[in-house]
């Protein structure tokens, strides 16, 4: 029997990491949610709800006890769960993904 897989798209490692953020956008609306895995170009995201996140908005994590804000664009959704492409990287004071992971 064959086993039918998809290929690998990503070209950067996401790591599983499971954190509280919020998207915000139109410069007032926030939305919680569940960061699922994240990588220096993207992320997973859960909601509590089905929900109808905007195409481009700000994603909001503490990682080390800094805030990192990621200009983001949604890539793909299924139900509950986005997939998001980061546009613009955090800002240069945020904690970097790789420090975060080896602490």
């Amino acid at each position: 029997m064959r086993e039918f897989r998809n290929p690998e798209r990503r070209k950067t490692q996401r790591w599983p990491i499971f954190l509280e953020g919020t998207i915000g956008f139109a410069g007032r609306y926030r939305l919680k949610c569940m960061v699922q895995n994240l990588s220096e170009t993207g992320a997973k995201l859960a909601f509590h709800k089905v929900t109808d996140a905007p195409a481009e908005f700000t994603l909001n994590v503490s990682l080390a006890g800094k805030e990192a804000h990621y200009l983001a664009r949604r890539r793909w959704r299924r139900h509950r769960l986005i997939g998001v492409k980061f546009v613009r990287p955090p800002v240069a004071n945020a904690v970097s993904l790789q420090d975060y992971i080896q602490t």
